[in-house]
């Protein structure tokens, strides 16, 4: 019998389970909220709420975190320096990226030398990065340097005699030519270094300190698993790792082949489509923020709604759901049972509330921030704050503000200093009864609140707020259907567009026409929130909807269910009268194309048995190949080679589990 503990460290849970191998069941599950500022409290938490007897006998631990998306998404990590090698000023305007320094050689797209490598400059340049630029890391991305690394190997060189810092070369990053893109990949590689480092180191003493003596695994951006070691080499495959895992796992829970997934979250929800067994993955390479990667990841769309979507009145008393975050109120009142006190004092206040903000806010300080650049009612706002969460009337008293509306939270709250609470659909969610994890009451009179300013009552206004969360998600999930056979833009972006969505996501008619929507997959639908706000979704859709048990944690699921798989490309190209194999390590030409492909389907196979080697990953047994796939064009003579892809894929599983994991 074999063990395995998933853990998700997400943005708001982490979440772990532990699975049985041989009889492919979820035998323990906990939830524990994530602890950003020391990833590894969350961890131990969740872990220590596992059956004692159970955790030592774990025999893998594998990993999925939002880490490496936020962290770039909020310019986190080590500050890098890019060495680009043959970039002109064109192709240097087009890297966002800075510091960097760019140095004459050049690589054709045949991978042959045509400039050599300037070491004189090349000196001067790393000498400028890591004392004028004082860089924790360089990048080093030649032009068509995916035909041939040579220069960039040389670079390497000469800059590990610099220097011990990490040096990233954009041939180990990605194959792919598109010269910008792995650029960009390979410096923002560099710059996560630190922080994924940071987070194994945590999760491996949490391990330590409950016991667990076992390989640690690390989920990348498509669903698959990397060991520890390589994670540490190559943080940048864990972009979207969280969202990866919960599509993983639902599917293995659900245990279907088609069929499109929604991860109901707090902030945001995540939604895939699975495909012939597997998850879409995105064909060109994720983007994360506004940095567009070589990254192989899943496609998904993610939409700023969720369980803990803050509800807001606009102008004209119309209600909007997200993208903003909050607090549950019934969670905020469940914590901290005195703000009751003060939603009840604040109702019997109701007809002098100022009409200039929102009918209910709370705020609580996640950490206190550093006083720099902060104003002074900033200051007074954080300090108020201190011992625990006060609405936006007790701030004003206690700093002084003239008004609520003047209580300065917006930029401490964008900062991340403060957190919102507020309406949420969770809050409607307890008020109807369908879901009381928390405090119903405080639920209720939040809702009381906003249903005396809009005019309505509470029942009426739960009910409008839950269409419209089914009909944005409805929206959402035909836009993730359509986009995979018509890659369009922002879609509904016509007025007829958005009539079309209309009539199918609320079943409105135009002139007496009607439309409904068949889905002949399934919706499978995760999350803790997921049974109450997917249901009518679905039935929108037309689809059935599956929502499989231990929904909750199904990114953890997928987490530990997941293959450690190793992919190595290379390429054959043609090249007159000759034949050249570009691989992450050589280049090599060949008169004959069978010899040529005789010789690297070795190479690929050689380069896996290292790099299986290298992942020290004990207790698994791999299953390796290589694929060759001629692509052909026509012409007037006939048909004519253009390439042969070579894919080497190496899949392991432990031996220990008597079921194929997902691969």
């Amino acid at each position: 019998m074999g063990y395995g503990l998933g853990i998700d460290a997400g943005g708001t849970y982490t979440d772990a389970v532990i699975v049985d191998f041989s009889s492919q069941q979820v035998v323990a599950k906990a939830k524990a909220l994530t602890t950003k500022d020391n990833y590894s409290r969350g961890v131990a938490a969740a872990i220590g709420k596992l059956p004692a007897e159970l955790v030592p006998r774990v025999d893998l631990v594998s990993l999925s975190t939002t880490l490496a998306t936020n962290a770039i998404v909020e310019g986190k990590g080590s500050k890098v320096g890019a060495l680009v090698i043959g970039f002109d000023q064109y192709d240097l305007a087009r890297v966002s990226h800075r510091p960097i320094r760019t140095v004459p050689g050049r690589i054709n797209i045949s991978g042959h030398i045509t400039v050599p490598l300037d070491e004189e400059a090349t000196r001067a340049a790393i000498t400028e990065l890591l004392n004028f630029e004082q860089v924790g890391a360089i990048a080093i991305s030649g032009m068509f340097s995916a035909m041939n690394p040579v220069l960039e190997q040389s670079a390497r060189e000469i800059a590990r005699t610099m220097t011990e810092k990490p040096v990233i070369c954009a041939h180990e990053m990605s194959m792919q030519l598109d010269s910008l893109k792995r650029t960009i990949t390979t410096t923002l590689n560099a710059r996560l270094l630190p922080i994924i480092a940071d987070l194994i180191t945590q999760v491996k003493w949490v391990m330590g300190q409950s016991g667990i003596h076992a390989p640690l695994m690390v989920v990348r951006g498509d669903g698959t698993l990397m060991s520890e070691e390589l994670a540490r080499r190559t943080p940048v495959e864990t972009i979207l790792s969280g969202p990866a895992a919960s599509v993983c796992g639902a599917q293995f829970l659900a245990n279907i082949s088609e069929g499109l997934v929604v991860d109901i979250g707090g902030t945001t929800s995540d939604i895939a489509l699975i495909v012939n067994g597997s998850p879409i993955v995105a064909s060109k390479g994720t983007r994360v923020a506004d940095w567009s990667t070589n990254v192989r990841a899943i496609d998904v769309e993610t939409v700023g709604l969720g369980g803990d979507s803050a509800v807001t009145l606009g102008r004209g008393q119309r209600v909007l759901i997200g993208p903003r975050r909050a607090v549950p109120l019934a969670y905020l009142a469940s914590e901290y049972p005195r703000t009751l006190e003060e939603i009840h004092r604040l109702w019997d206040r109701r007809k002098t509330k100022s009409m200039l903000v929102q009918p209910l806010e709370f705020f609580l300080r996640v950490h206190a921030p550093p006083e720099v650049d902060l104003s002074a009612s900033e200051l007074r706002t954080v300090a108020a704050l201190a011992d625990g969460p006060l609405s936006r009337e007790q701030i004003a008293i206690r700093t002084g503000a003239m008004d609520p509306s003047l209580v300065p939270v917006k930029r401490l709250e964008t900062l991340g200093y403060l957190q919102l609470s507020t309406l949420t659909p969770t809050d409607v969610l307890h008020f109807s009864g369908i879901f009381t994890a928390w405090s119903r009451e405080a639920s209720e009179l939040g809702l009381r609140f906003f249903a005396h300013r809009a005019g309505v009552t509470e029942d009426t206004l739960a009910e409008f707020i839950l269409d419209a969360f089914s009909y944005w998600m409805t929206v959402h999930l035909m836009h993730r259907l359509v986009r995979h056979q018509f890659p369009v833009p922002d879609f509904p972006h016509t007025p007829a567009d958005r009539a079309l969505f209309d009539m199918l996501a609320d079943r409105t008619n135009i002139q007496g026409l009607t439309l409904q929507a068949h889905f002949e997959n399934p919706l499978i639908a995760i999350g803790a929130p997921a049974q109450a706000l997917a249901k009518a979704a679905a039935q929108k859709l037309g689809a059935k909807l599956i929502v499989p048990e231990h929904a909750e944690v199904a990114n953890a699921v997928g987490a530990i269910t997941g293959a450690l798989t190793i992919i190595v490309d290379a390429t054959i190209t043609p090249d007159e009268d000759r034949y050249i194999v570009h691989s992450p390590t050589a280049m090599r030409e060949f008169v004959n194309l069978d010899a040529a492909k005789a010789w690297v389907n070795e190479h690929v196979m050689a380069i896996l048995d290292e790099r299986v080697t290298e992942s020290l990953v004990e207790g698994f047994a791999f299953h390796k190949e290589v694929r060759l796939v001629d692509r052909n064009g026509a012409s007037d003579f006939g048909t004519v080679f253009l390439e042969c892809q070579v894919r080497g894929t190496a899949v392991g599983k432990p031996e220990f589990a008597s079921f194929a994991v997902t691969a």
